[in-house]
């Protein structure tokens, strides 16, 4: 005979040791059940918090590019003069970029008036926008490193050598090394200093073989 058939039916009717702790975590809920109530809540009204934050920032990244798309519009609007768009296509950026500070937006929109300006040769209006870019707590390596491009261009047109060196050892990236003695060697020929271009160019093909710079920087060696 089975041992089950050993067994008395009080015996068999005893609840086993799983449904022992079913039981008791049952029991144990229903006297806590306004904790459990209270614990379920405070999660769901988290998630839904957590949702509706999501949702809000989604939304407010919508609307920042659909306003900085307007303000940029405005420079290529065929309905304006040339005129009417450099000034109203500036006054929209900037408007955009002072609304919207906290957003790496407002640095793209500072970058696009200051390349403006410049495209119009207003150099000294240009300056400050472009400083306001490297200056700015929301905008990436790559963004101040391209305005640092823009400044020493700048400063070169007015001969202002040592602010465009300054710019450019600014760049202080192994991955623009390329770009950084090449902008020094076009400053260097500028200056008329032809001995100290060749070596930043020969430095430049040296240690940067695969540069998208090199048949530039060969071309230029040819010259010098």
């Amino acid at each position: 005979m089975s041992d089950a058939e050993h067994m008395s039916r009080k015996e068999l009717l005893q609840p086993n040791r799983m449904e022992k702790k079913l039981y008791a975590f049952v029991d144990h809920a229903y006297r806590k059940k306004r904790l459990y109530i209270g614990a379920g809540v405070a999660v769901i009204t988290l998630i839904i918090g957590i949702w509706g934050g999501w949702q809000f920032v989604q939304s407010q990244r919508v609307n920042q590019a659909n306003l900085f798309h307007i303000a940029r519009a405005k420079l290529s609007n065929p309905a304006l003069s040339e005129q009417e768009r450099f000034s109203q296509g500036i006054a929209a950026l900037q408007e955009f970029a002072k609304s919207e500070s906290s957003s790496v937006l407002s640095v793209l929109a500072l970058m696009e008036s200051g390349e403006a300006y410049a495209r119009q040769s207003k150099n000294e209006e240009a300056i400050p926008v472009f400083e306001d870019v490297i200056k700015h707590p929301e905008a990436t390596i790559f963004l101040r490193n391209a305005a640092r491009l823009s400044l020493s261009a700048l400063f070169e047109e007015l001969q202002r050598w040592d602010e465009a060196e300054m710019m450019i050892e600014g760049i202080d990236i192994s991955s623009w090394d390329d770009v950084r003695w090449r902008a020094l060697a076009r400053i260097a020929i500028l200056k008329g200093e032809s001995e100290q271009a060749k070596k930043l160019l020969e430095k430049l093909l040296e240690t940067v073989p695969e540069s998208v710079f090199r048949q530039e920087a060969e071309t230029l060696l040819l010259t010098l």
